[in-house]
């Protein structure tokens, strides 16, 4: 692996992430997910994107001993952990949808807040402990008093995906790559407190994870894990890499080499599921067959990180290099690397894509890139010196579908076709948490939903990122 090429890509990928930055803390971002499931207008910060912008961060100090690095990770961790609101729930923990306070969102922040108060606590300062302390308090009202509490469902022995989960209103969904982060969450959280109930949880969790994990060697989904219990189970490339996060937490909890085997049959059945030409990573497999599209670019990033998991823990190698220069060659100018290959296609369902580029592939996003990024900080030199405050440059990109354009402050989209890309979106002042939709009417009335549900919440949540501040 070239460490001189991932420094220069870091460094201005590094660039265009902070000039979403508020001066808080918070990358802000608009969302665009699969399956045109998108918020345009509210681009605030999730939990999504702010928990792997700390892990980069920690990532950098621990390969360089920076003190710059720490401080940015505690500055991105002081605003998550002051999202947690009087409920003990993280705000804007819906990623495209702000109705959504759901399992994934929550147990992903707890993770990365666990790491940081983990390197906090290592460090011989008063100060530092103090911090790190803080984080696990926070995370431990949200386990306890939201994940536990509100999700747990004893009898199936997992957590349900929120407590309203709007795409399922009738029947509570249990989904194999939240619990698994929510299994991280809990053994890191019961290492930092010396608690062992927060652990038995997590043994439970795991020994479900095991039973949906699939066994059939003539198929291309051999080792991949089931998405969820009950319903319809696509088999989401991104979702079968999530489902490794708790795994080695359990392997070193337990010693049970289950979860090493496990570990190594879904890093296998990630590699097999790979575009020949480009090595990318297909989509699905769903409804018996294989959606090779949208090809996950930056959301990659999600993938990458697993494998290297596995590597780094069972000590198999995955050659992943033709994957990872496909990747690095798309990047753009501006330093953001484009979301997918392939968004207007059949397999998305558009029921007439013809394939052609739109800009919902093309135009960068928070979400994906900030997990590529915290992949590709795991591979920087010691001697990284890209500084995150040197500015990015000025994109502009066009083609037959859609025009983008965006400065250091300030971002341009206009789609025209097809329909479901059609839209123009305008964001004066990147570090502001709204934008505005012209023409897209489904955004307008996404808006006035989203930003009525999460008003309240917001107040409540500035409190607390003042008092975590302090």
């Amino acid at each position: 692996m070239r460490k001189d090429k991932i420094s220069g890509s870091v460094a201005r990928l590094l660039a265009w992430l902070e000039s979403w930055k508020t001066k808080t803390g918070a990358y802000n971002g608009y969302v665009v997910h699969r399956l045109n499931l998108k918020r345009m207008i509210l681009i605030h910060d999730t939990p999504w994107s702010q928990a792997p912008m700390i892990n980069s961060f920690l990532n950098l100090y621990h390969k360089t001993n920076n003190e710059w690095w720490l401080k940015k990770a505690i500055e991105a961790g002081n605003l998550q952990a002051g999202r947690l609101n009087s409920e003990s729930k993280y705000i804007f923990a819906g990623h495209e949808d702000d109705r959504f306070c759901g399992l994934v969102h929550n147990a992903m922040a707890n993770c990365a807040l666990l790491d940081l108060a983990r390197t906090l606590l290592e460090e011989n300062s008063r100060h530092h402990a103090r911090l790190g302390q803080k984080y696990v308090h926070v995370v431990e009202l949200n386990t306890a008093r939201f994940l536990i509490e509100k999700l747990w469902v004893d009898e199936k022995g997992a957590f349900k995906v929120a407590e309203r989960d709007y795409y399922s209103l009738r029947v509570d969904r249990f989904v194999a790559n939240m619990n698994s982060v929510a299994v991280e969450n809990l053994i890191k959280l019961s290492i930092l407190t010396g608690k062992k109930e927060y652990a038995d949880y997590a043994k439970r969790v795991g020994e479900w994870l095991l039973s949906l994990q699939i066994h059939s060697e003539s198929t291309l989904l051999d080792g991949a894990i089931t998405y969820q219990e009950p319903g319809s189970n696509p088999f989401v490339s991104i979702y079968t890499a999530l489902s490794m996060r708790g795994l080695d937490d359990l392997y070193f909890l337990t010693k049970d080499k289950r979860y090493l085997e496990s570990m190594l049959a879904v890093a296998r059945n990630l590699m097999r599921f790979r575009d020949p030409k480009y090595k990318l990573f297909y989509h699905a497999f769903q409804n018996g067959s294989l959606k090779e599209y949208p090809l996950f670019v930056a959301g990659a990033g999600i993938i990458l990180k697993a494998i290297d998991d596995v590597s780094r823990v069972c000590g198999e190698t995955f050659s992943l290099d033709n994957t990872l220069d496909t990747i690095l060659g798309l990047q753009l100018s501006n330093g953001g690397f484009p979301n997918f290959r392939g968004y207007n296609s059949t397999g998305n369902n558009r029921k007439n894509g013809d394939g052609s580029l739109v800009w919902e592939d093309v135009v960068p996003t928070v979400g994906w890139n900030s997990h590529l990024l915290e992949y590709l900080t795991r591979y920087v030199p010691g001697d990284f010196s890209g500084i995150a405050h040197k500015e990015m440059k000025t994109v502009f990109e066009s083609g037959k579908n859609y025009l983008y354009f965006e400065t250091p402050r300030s971002a341009f989209i206009f789609g025209w076709n097809p329909f479901q890309s059609f839209g123009s979106y305008i964001v004066p002042n990147k570090t502001c948490a709204l934008g505005f939709s012209f023409l897209d009417v489904r955004a307008a009335v996404k808006f006035l939903f989203d930003g009525v549900s999460i008003l309240s919440s917001y107040r409540c949540s500035r409190t607390n990122y003042q008092r975590v501040k302090k």
